[in-house]
């Protein structure tokens, strides 16, 4: 659920465009292992992007009550970033949905219909909420909270991208759900037709002053929280649940070797239904938990670069 009190910021970027490519795995000569987006010449390597089938339909949005339309083409920019959703994580990390993935859409003037439409379907309504989503139904509801309407539009997308997750991978942690979705919200389509995620202001200035001031929580401790210590923390408006999400997922998206983690786990959750835990995630990561805390604090400390697909 996005909060008022969670503003953003798009920040506008003009850097060298880099495609989405195949994800290479291989061991040099020493025998460590490698990730990368360009095999090495010289060592036999293996692709691991995830193979994806054909969907049997495509993805379906549904517009189920309108009041506004976001201007100047944004309105239609963000059903197309909502489609872009669905294919990254069909992409990336190979989920697949036998039935009609849907997202269906409640868009809302007025906060006082908004949160009847809350009390309708849940019982109860916060006056602190810009947008709900509803996994049973597939629902987002988001009302006009802001007079900025791109971040009426993150709004939309951070919910539609747990519909979608939800229906895709339902199991997922808490901390996945929500990392992926403040990053999502994040994905702007250009004019041209690519697509690029910039950095969630907020929780970026966030990062960088618990590391200038060594507070930053290390990632042990942080993918060590089940979803009920994690709950917990954010219902005492404890800053540490969002942002890190945010930052952790960022940083794994950011390179082949992170986006292959994460598409490790989410497939044992959709084959298995193993949880990710902190034995697993360090299995899985070259070099272990050691290494992943070094890879991500130098992440942290140069701040998320635009990514490009």
């Amino acid at each position: 659920m996005r909060y008022l009190t969670l503003a953003l910021t798009l920040v506008s970027l003009s850097l060298p465009l880099l495609l989405q490519a195949e994800i290479y795995q291989w061991r040099d000569a020493n025998g460590k292992l490698h990730f990368g987006d360009r095999p090495p010449s010289e060592e036999q390597v293996d692709v691991v992007t995830p193979k994806v089938t054909t969907a049997a339909k495509p993805l379906e949005i549904h517009t189920r009550h309108q009041d506004f339309t976001l201007p100047d083409g944004l309105h239609e920019q963000t059903l197309s970033a909502i489609e872009h959703i669905y294919q990254r994580y069909r992409k990336d990390f190979g989920l697949d949905l036998r039935g009609t993935a849907e997202v269906n859409l409640y868009l809302f003037t007025e906060q006082a219909d908004f949160q009847q439409w809350m009390i309708e379907r849940v019982g109860s309504s916060n006056p602190n909420y810009a947008g709900v989503f509803i996994p049973n139904t597939n629902e987002v509801a988001v009302w006009r909270w802001n007079k900025d309407d791109e971040q009426v539009a993150q709004t939309i997308l951070h919910e539609s991208s747990h519909v979608l997750l939800y229906q895709l991978s339902p199991a997922s942690p808490v901390w996945l759900h929500e990392g992926l979705a403040q990053y999502f919200q994040m994905l702007k389509v250009k004019d041209n037709g690519h697509v690029v995620v910039t950095a969630l202001p907020d929780a970026e200035k966030r990062i960088q002053q618990w590391i200038e001031n060594e507070q930053l929580i290390t990632m042990r401790q942080y993918l060590s929280l089940d979803d009920q210590a994690w709950r917990k923390m954010a219902h005492e408006l404890n800053a540490i649940p969002y942002t890190v999400a945010w930052a952790t997922t960022a940083f794994l998206m950011s390179k082949p070797v992170g986006r292959s983690t994460l598409r490790q786990l989410l497939q044992d959750l959709e084959k298995t239904d193993r949880r990710p835990t902190l034995q697993r995630i360090g299995h899985l990561y070259p070099g272990g938990l050691s290494r992943l805390e070094y890879d991500f604090f130098s992440w942290a400390q140069k701040g998320m670069q635009p990514q490009w697909y």
